[in-house]
């Protein structure tokens, strides 16, 4: 049966989530996605798939080292230890970031910014997987569904950070310097600079630096703000590399 639309997908999901076998949900996981008619219920069980039944970030970051591997050139900004941190720390934000997704499908009446979100994937995985799972799997269950959302809940509530009363700062200067040194396609300027700051507040050390250095030592906080976003366009330029074709045959088998 083709899968059409989200209710689709999440229907197909909470079978799968019930098979025994992990090898058998990736199996099945797999199947649906190729039956998936649009862009939206495949993404959805993509994503799905990599929290909920493979590893998680665990997993995205372990094909990332693949694909680096593979790689005849590498990223020139991981070439030195400051740069390979901000490279690994980008790369695991951005995939934290696509991972919220599926805590917002799943759970529509949530209303905290992504950012919010992805902090509790990055600190909470495991019981954010557990109550996502359970609510897709007794979604028809009211009592189940509401539990596993206030769960979620409280755990959003306990990551917001200490400094969010000045994040209208951070996003201010991530979008200053974007625009100041030219480093952003002006009709994209805002969406980047709101990735960039998402990146800085999803580690509180980054976050209390730049903090720390737009106070202290402007020029500093603009260097720290445009390496990071250097580290973002080289994931990003890692993301959109072809496949080498021994990775091609990897992905096969």
């Amino acid at each position: 049966m083709y899968i059409r639309h989200q209710a689709d997908a999440l229907d197909a999901l909470a079978q799968i989530l019930d098979l025994p076998e992990r090898r058998q949900q990736i199996v099945q996981c797999t199947i649906k996605i190729m039956l998936c008619l649009d862009a939206e219920p495949r993404t959805l069980l993509t994503d799905c798939q990599a929290l909920l039944i493979e590893d998680g970030l665990d997993a995205l970051r372990r094909r990332r080292q693949d694909v680096l591997v593979q790689q005849e050139t590498i990223p020139i900004v991981i070439l030195d230890p400051e740069g390979d941190r901000l490279f690994e720390a980008a790369a695991t934000a951005l995939d934290a970031l696509r991972l919220t997704d599926v805590v917002r499908r799943v759970f529509p009446d949530l209303r905290h910014e992504r950012w919010i979100v992805a902090r509790a994937l990055l600190s909470h995985e495991a019981e954010i997987r557990a109550q996502v799972a359970a609510a897709i799997k007794d979604r028809v269950q009211s009592d189940v569904f509401r539990c596993a959302l206030g769960s979620v809940k409280s755990i959003l509530a306990g990551v917001h950070p200490m400094w969010i009363d000045r994040a209208g700062t951070l996003r201010a200067a991530c979008l200053d310097v974007l625009k100041g040194a030219s480093l952003a396609d002006p009709d994209d300027l805002h969406r980047e600079a709101d990735l960039l700051f998402e990146l800085v507040a999803l580690s509180d050390e980054r976050a209390a630096a730049l903090l720390v250095a737009l106070d202290r030592e402007p020029e500093d906080a603009v260097r720290q703000i445009a390496r990071l976003y250097e580290a973002l366009d080289a994931v990003r330029s890692l993301a959109s590399a072809p496949a080498s074709p021994a990775q091609k045959d990897r992905d096969a088998a």
